[in-house]
């Protein structure tokens, strides 16, 4: 922990100036504040400094969910730590430090082990004796005023991150006081998410090795479902797809966006912070019609769930739409949008986006290259969307359980794709894909969060990732594991020497290095 202390103490100018006045919106926290408590898990917030696109000083908000049992016994201490990133929102008070979200909460309530909850294997305590750090994302929260910056990867990795850091100080302060339980001295940390949150954990895990807080952190690994990794291949399924990709049937056509609010995200967040796309605007990509639906107000407004959208949508695929200088009957909202289903609306690409942006994105032969000249506004964004890629650009250290839905619409399993493409020997080894569901992306995230509450599928997502850390060879010095003791010889994982090399499939540590026996 001592870089972290260390990162703190840099911090402390920035508090002392929260303290006799700041420019800052919200003021950043000296402790963390109870928000409440669901069996086991105790729900705190905290705001914390951070850095914005434009490298300016900004107070952003987490919460922070803790394993508390009602008794405590007197071994019993905090087992690993788990950085979870949160899934696409349009509403604040769908973020996770809301008093009025109640998913995260409920959820997490359960995976530390809520008393309600099945009883967990004792092998897997250390998934439910932890404590959860879940930031909001810069534009929700403290900072819900500002423009979210949707999927700006290296952005939102080094955020959360500072979420992580100041969080363990505050926590720090509970166990000091003795009002939360002190980390085990073996303790290791892990990433997840889905959808969104499944690419900025990605991202995360990129920017944790880069920086070297992997080893501070004990960094296990991650688990992503269903995140768009790659946001070319994303678009590129929107136009290209005729329902039979992947090997798997769906109702997908070339050219239909069966969740339209996610485009305009993508490029918003793009022309928010990235240095190509200061010049351009949504209307070089957006069509004058589809702006006119009002979903820019929607998003910006932040009082509107995804649902809701959609059915602001389909009232006007039925009526036609009066916007002020410019009216479009029934007819006309229908060569836009169509209904698979009531409240339900998808749209079509040559009308939702510009004539230009749409002949650009029809043309494979513009994807085979990522473009270096500046100025033009759809290269511009196609170099935006590359630059914003976690599939590629980097080799991992640590382990990574992927979960996609080959049916998913929305995210398409593509984005995995691209990751084993560019890192085609580490899979099964450093990386695995469960891709057994075929549902599309709202179903598959019901799926994935659900399996929370289990023992079963998620429990051994981690116990996979966690055997590549090697836990309890040996105690840690400063963040760093100790290998020398190793110096000859087979081990299994717990320390134990072998008689020789062994025969079955696992992973071993062979004179001080772990080695995979397949």
């Amino acid at each position: 922990m001592k870089k972290i202390r260390q990162w703190a103490l840099r911090l402390l100018p920035a508090l002392l100036s929260c303290l006799v006045g700041s420019a800052w919106a919200a003021e950043v926290s000296d402790s963390l504040k109870e928000m409440k408590t669901i069996g086991h898990c105790t729900t705190y917030t905290y705001n914390y400094p951070s850095k914005n696109a434009a490298g300016e000083d900004v107070v952003l908000s987490s919460a922070l969910f803790a394993w508390l049992p009602e008794e405590p016994e007197e071994t019993d201490s905090i087992e690993s730590l788990h950085i979870y990133s949160h899934f696409t929102i349009t509403e604040d008070d769908e973020c996770p430090s809301s008093e009025l979200n109640l998913k995260e909460s409920a959820l997490f309530a359960v995976l530390l082990k809520d008393k309600y909850a099945l009883e967990m294997d004792p092998a897997q305590d250390f998934i439910s004796h932890a404590v959860i750090i879940a930031p909001d994302f810069e534009g929700y929260g403290a900072t819900k005023d500002v423009p979210h910056p949707y999927l700006s990867q290296e952005l939102t990795a080094q955020q959360v991150m500072d979420a992580v850091e100041y969080g363990l100080e505050l926590y720090k302060k509970h166990v000091d006081d003795k009002r939360a339980l002190p980390f085990k001295s073996d303790w290791r940390s892990f990433g997840f998410g889905f959808s969104q949150g499944g690419a900025v954990a990605l991202a995360v895990q990129r920017y944790m090795e880069e920086q070297g807080l992997d080893e501070e952190l004990r960094y296990r690994g991650t688990i992503c479902g269903d995140g768009p990794y790659d946001l070319i291949a994303t678009l590129r399924y929107y136009v290209e797809d005729d329902g039979d990709s992947y090997g798997q049937q769906t109702d997908h056509r070339k050219g239909v966006n069966t969740m339209p609010m996610v485009v305009p995200m993508i490029i918003k967040g793009m022309i928010d912070t990235h240095p190509d796309m200061k010049d351009h605007a949504l209307e070089d990509y957006l069509s004058q019609q589809f702006l006119d639906t009002g979903i820019m107000e929607w998003l910006e407004s932040k009082e509107d769930k995804i649902n809701d959208i959609h059915g602001k949508w389909y009232d006007q695929l039925q009526e036609g739409l009066d916007a002020g200088e410019r009216q479009y009957t029934k007819e006309q909202m229908a060569e836009l949008f169509e209904s698979p289903k009531e409240n339900r609306v998808w749209a079509h690409l040559d009308k939702l986006f510009t004539p230009a942006f749409y002949e650009y994105m029809s043309d494979a032969s513009n994807f085979d290259t990522v473009p270096t000249e500046k100025g033009d506004a759809c290269k511009d964004l196609h170099r935006a969307l590359a630059d914003n890629s976690v599939a590629t650009g980097w080799e991992p250290k640590h382990r990574i359980q992927f979960v996609h839905s080959k049916g998913d619409m929305v995210v398409p399993y593509g984005n995995y794709l691209s990751f084993r493409e560019a890192h085609p020997d580490g899979e099964d080894t450093l990386y695995k894909i469960d891709d057994q569901d075929t549902c599309d992306h709202i179903d598959m995230g019901t799926t994935f969060y659900l399996s929370l509450t289990t023992t079963g599928t998620y429990g051994k997502y981690f116990q996979w990732i966690d055997e590549d850390g090697a836990t309890g060879i040996q105690p840690i010095d400063n963040g760093k594991w100790k290998m020398d003791h190793y110096a000859d010889g087979w081990y299994d994982l717990q320390g134990r020497k072998l008689s020789g090399k062994p025969t079955q499939k696992g992973i071993y540590i062979y004179k001080g290095k772990k080695q995979i026996i397949k």
